[in-house]
């Protein structure tokens, strides 16, 4: 294999004594050469990964953020061959990574987007996957592709980051644990970005593999520790990361608990519905306050959700928004044949909650819905709760401003003289 070997250190000396911007076209040549002749011996990537020339090149043209823009093409495929270069390889591993390693996982989340991102991940994928000598931590790996889902978010991105899917479904799929070790050391940013994906992936419905018992029971350990925070701090509107790491929380327990792959999950974690109950009812109560304890009013006019009104359009960005949706979502999920939550939410007076959550409110989408359905679970197989409920008095319909304005009593068209 010394022809190999001769042949790749030919192509990089060539390489290296071309202008990318005089000689775009021989450098990609050469480029796409190298790429070829990698795919076909150990030699010519033990070669590459030694080179201090193409290490040099490689700083001047992969690494560089104005090549990334103004030479696309030679940026591409330099990090081509690179990938090229690691693959099944743990030598040339070990010397790029130790080479390079801080450059690809900064890289590998810059802007702008596109595809030299998913190369660069997938060279970590191939440098990670091998596992020897342990070259990529799981938090440094971690870090590089939540930092990419978050830019990727922010810049409401479409491409399609496969190698960002393969790595996070690996840890939340195949290595819950790890997952757990990692997010203790994660900011708090970077945790709401995995809570974030973990939502997705669970709207996806979970398509390469369940999230990991583990990883779920963890979130609702999570949760527990921390819900109170929803209250101490938004409601005195101080910081909002922390309540937004609750509230995503909250949002991944509401979808597992309502799911058919995960509905047992948390079917015996009473804490969790006594907890979440809890949050539900200081919430309710709050809103009674002459204040609303600090929580945006609800929004019942239409006056108000209308885009000529004055009220800032980004309230469905805040942490308040959907808030008890979710909480009335999750009483119902856990309660769907839990005779033990069913016992719980008499013992807490869960249900006068639940009914004042019947109204319409444009920051709580469906609340009303779900608050019917949970108390429907409740009083299933339940006859202490349908007591609860057949002792009410029907005092008539609660007043609601949006039903008034577009003319509708208890569901039903209501036709008046506006005359008179």
């Amino acid at each position: 294999m010394e022809h190999a070997h001769s042949d790749t250190s030919e192509l990089i000396q060539r390489l290296v004594g071309l202008s990318v911007t005089e000689n775009a076209e021989e450098v990609a040549g050469i480029l796409k050469n190298l790429r070829l002749l990698l795919t076909q011996s150990q030699e010519s990537q033990d070669t590459l990964a030694r080179s201090p020339e193409f290490s040099s090149f490689l700083d001047a043209v992969a690494f560089n953020p104005l090549m990334r823009t103004e030479h696309r093409l030679a940026h591409n495929l330099s990090l081509q061959v690179l990938a090229n270069s690691v693959v099944n390889n743990e030598l040339s591993q070990r010397l790029t990574w130790n080479q390079h390693g801080s450059k690809i996982a900064e890289q590998a989340y810059a802007a702008p987007l596109g595809s030299s991102n998913n190369v660069l991940l997938m060279i970590m994928y191939n440098i990670f996957l091998n596992g020897r000598g342990g070259l990529i931590s799981d938090l440094v790996a971690l870090q590089t592709c939540l930092r990419l889902w978050r830019a990727l978010n922010e810049a409401q991105c479409t491409y399609n980051f496969e190698y960002l899917h393969f790595f996070l479904e690996h840890f939340i799929v195949q290595n819950g644990r790890a997952c757990v070790a990692c997010y203790q050391k994660l900011d708090t940013e970077d945790r709401i970005a995995f809570l974030d994906y973990v939502a997705h992936y669970l709207r996806e419905n979970s398509p390469n593999g369940e999230v990991t018992l583990f990883l779920l029971q963890h979130f609702a350990k999570e949760f527990r520790l921390k819900s109170d925070c929803i209250l101490r701090e938004t409601l005195k509107l101080k910081h909002e990361l922390h309540p937004r790491e609750v509230h995503t929380l909250l949002r991944i327990i509401a979808s597992v608990s309502g799911s058919e792959k995960y509905g047992n999950v948390y079917a015996t974690d009473q804490s969790l519905f006594i907890n979440v109950s809890s949050l539900l009812r200081c919430v309710v109560a709050a809103g009674k306050e002459p204040d609303g304890g600090g929580l945006d009013k609800p929004m019942t006019k239409l006056e108000e959700v209308a885009l000529t009104s004055g009220i800032d359009a980004g309230y469905e960005k805040k942490v308040s928004y959907e808030l008890k949706t979710l909480l009335v979502r999750c009483c119902a999920n856990l309660l769907y044949e839990n005779k033990e939550n069913k016992g719980y939410c008499l013992d807490t007076q869960l249900l006068p909650a639940l009914l004042e959550c019947t109204t319409m409110d444009a920051r709580n989408p469906l609340m009303r819905e779900w608050s019917i359905l949970a108390i429907r679970n409740a009083c299933i197989n339940c006859p202490e709760a349908q007591q609860v409920i057949a002792g009410l008095t029907m005092q008539g319909s609660a007043p609601n401003d949006i039903l008034s304005e577009l003319n509708l009593d208890m569901g039903a068209l209501r036709i008046s003289d506006k005359r008179q």
